[in-house]
């Protein structure tokens, strides 16, 4: 295809070291090949794992916005985000629960929160994709603040009072466990997917809403919302 008739789109992964967003990156590259594309990503930390497109790195994920604010003033090029940045600290791992909460909400909750809002704003915003978690729908006891503030983030997602075209705009992503350095010295308690199955759900994804990954995930949530202390005896032991 002619390079000056190719359509033209930003990618920006805000996250660019998580295996999931990569994977969700790979999706939303497969779905628009035929693009000229340029991809962004932002890293808060080196690490071994090689990046995709140009490299930004920050301090802290807000500092992202000024860049992209900029970039998209001054070009009329649409413009696709993922947002896919975390913590996960066990609580056994923790010197202090409400320290861990606050960590947790701060990261997990609060900076993706405002991330989402800030992009919804942005007249040449296409997508939104943000990564929240099958441990959104219900509490294990060993990760309860990475389950509480997924689960606070998907709330405050779905309580915007958003106009009509800014609701067929975004997608948030619930995965399973999947190998990967957040899950470090961890292994799957239930049920776990990997980078392929997400790469292809988002490829084959085209209506935004709320997505399980693996699908018969919500199955397994809805579950484990009504039988806690079966919950707890599998989380022990883990």
């Amino acid at each position: 295809m002619n390079e000056n008739t190719e359509p033209s789109l930003n990618i920006y992964l805000i996250g660019g070291n998580s295996v999931i967003g990569k994977s969700i990156l790979r999706g939303v590259l497969k779905k628009y090949e035929n693009f000229s594309l340029k991809i962004t990503s932002f890293v808060r930390s080196e690490f071994q794992e090689k990046t995709i497109g140009e490299k930004i790195t920050v301090n802290n994920y807000l500092e992202c916005l000024d860049h992209i604010n900029s970039k998209s003033s001054c070009k009329e090029v649409p413009n696709i985000y993922i947002i896919s940045f975390g913590v996960l600290v066990e609580e056994k791992n923790s010197e202090n629960f409400l320290n861990n909460l606050k960590y947790h909400l701060d990261i997990n909750t609060f900076q993706s929160f405002e991330i989402f809002k800030f992009l919804l704003k942005l007249d040449k915003t296409k997508e939104i994709h943000i990564v929240s978690s099958v441990l959104g729908d219900f509490i294990r006891p060993s990760l309860y603040s990475y389950s509480f503030s997924k689960n606070l983030l998907e709330l405050l997602i779905s309580n915007i009072d958003l106009k009509k075209n800014l609701k067929n705009k975004y997608f948030v992503w619930k995965p399973a466990f999947v190998n990967s350095k957040l899950n470090k010295n961890r292994s799957a308690s239930f049920i776990k997917t990997n980078p392929e199955k997400i790469t292809n759900l988002v490829l084959n994804t085209n209506k935004s809403g709320s997505y399980y990954i693996p699908k018969y995930a919500v199955f397994f949530t809805l579950i484990a919302k009504y039988t806690t202390p079966l919950i707890k005896f599998i989380d022990k032991k883990n």
